[in-house]
C-alpha cells in the first residue's frame, strides 16, 4: 500500500532571552529543511516505519534526527523528525536565501523567529499577519507557518 506522508524536518534552537521595553522576551529560531525553501516534504513510502526509513534518508546526507514521532492531522499523516543540532552543522547546508526564486526542486534550510514572554510560551509580538498565514503546504489544505512553529515549541 503506498501512503504520502509529509516530513517536517526542523532544529530547534534553545531559546535566547531579552530585555526590552516589553519585560523579558525568549527568542526561538526554528529552522526548517524545506523543499526550495518553502514547502515541507511530501513523499510516497509504501513500508511500515516511515520515520525509520526517512532518518536513514537523510543521515546519508549529513542530517541526524535526534527524535521522531508519527501524527494524523487534518486528514494527512504528519512525520516530524527533529534535527540534532550537535551532530548536524546545518548553517553548512543550503540556505533557503541561496536558492533561485523558481527552485522548487533544492532543499534548503530555513529560519523563523517566534518570540514570547520569558518563561512562556505565550506569544509576543506576534509573527506578521502574512506570515501566520504563510502556508507550507504546494497544492493541499494549507498548513500554516503557526501552527507548525506552535506544535514544535510545544513538543
Amino acid at each position: 500500500m503506498k501512503d504520502t506522508y509529509t516530513f517536517i524536518v526542523y532544529v530547534k534552537e534553545a531559546p535566547k532571552r531579552f530585555n526590552g521595553i516589553l519585560g523579558e522576551i525568549d527568542l526561538y529560531a526554528i529552522h526548517m529543511l524545506l523543499l526550495g525553501g518553502k514547502y515541507i516534504i511530501d513523499e510516497v513510502y509504501t513500508g511500515t516505519n516511515p520515520i525509520e526509513w526517512y532518518t536513514n534518508v537523510l543521515e546519508q546526507q549529513g542530517i541526524y534526527i535526534h527524535q521522531g514521532k508519527q501524527q494524523k492531522f487534518k486528514g494527512q499523516t504528519y512525520i516530524w523528525l527533529e534535527v540534532d543540532p550537535v551532530k548536524t552543522p546545518i548553517h553548512e547546508f543550503t540556505q533557503s536565501n541561496e536558492l533561485s526564486a523558481d527552485d522548487m526542486e533544492t532543499l534548503a534550510w530555513r529560519t523563523f523567529f517566534y518570540t514570547c514572554y520569558a518563561g512562556t510560551l505565550k506569544e509576543c509580538l506576534g509573527l506578521a499577519v502574512s506570515a501566520r498565514e504563510l502556508s507550507l503546504e504546494k497544492g493541499k489544505k494549507p498548513l500554516y507557518l503557526n501552527t507548525i512553529l506552535d506544535a514544535i515549541l510545544s513538543a
